[in-house]
């Protein structure tokens, strides 16, 4: 007799492949938390660049950049709340052969990146549409963008350095799974009838 593992969905194991791969496993991402990761990573990179270099143009060329800054920030507004919602939604995957302290540092540092860019998702509009009136409203606003933007900066540098520490020194697959989700394999029980 042929059985064939009812997949978590319900689902018999045909065409789990690539269904699977579309949300995230218990073990691997899937490729809408790889498309929300990569997306954002780009747009926060940029949106960091623009922001920093405000500071060091004179003061049309400031202008023109804090513009451009905004633009893109509100361009990018739904990919990153859609970014948080997501993980919040979706428990976070943990790496084959990781620890659970090493789970735990990791799932922190990812949901404290998440609270960063919440906060810059509610000081940026702030502070494009709501500061003119206030500068005390201003002030605060610009205030806890500029600090959650240094943070996320240096959150970043230890997701990255945990990254490279998993590529060079561990022995698992904790990098390669950002790329490409891994595959389920549908598994069978084949034993014979009794005739």
């Amino acid at each position: 007799m042929h059985r064939a593992v009812i997949a978590d969905d319900g689902s018999s194991g045909q065409g789990m492949n690539r269904k699977s791969t579309l949300r995230d496993q218990p073990d691997s991402f899937g490729w809408i938390s790889i498309g929300l990761h990569w997306s954002s990573a780009v747009a926060i990179t940029a949106l960091w660049v623009l922001g920093q270099s405000i500071q060091f143009l004179p003061a049309d060329a400031a202008d023109q950049r804090r513009d451009q800054h905004v633009l893109l920030g509100l361009t990018v507004w739904l990919l990153l709340a859609l970014r948080i919602g997501w993980r919040l939604k979706i428990a976070h995957p943990r790496a084959t052969g990781q620890t659970a302290l090493t789970h735990r540092i990791a799932r922190a540092t990812h949901y404290l990146i998440l609270l960063m860019l919440g906060v810059m998702l509610v000081t940026g509009p702030v502070l494009a549409f709501f500061s003119g009136g206030s500068p005390t409203l201003t002030r605060i606003a610009l205030t806890l963008h500029s600090v959650s933007a240094s943070v996320l900066a240096l959150l970043v540098f230890i997701h990255v350095a945990g990254a490279l520490k998993h590529l060079m020194f561990s022995d698992d697959e904790t990098l390669a799974r950002i790329f490409v989700p891994r595959k389920a394999t549908v598994k069978s029980d084949c034993s014979q009838g009794d005739g």
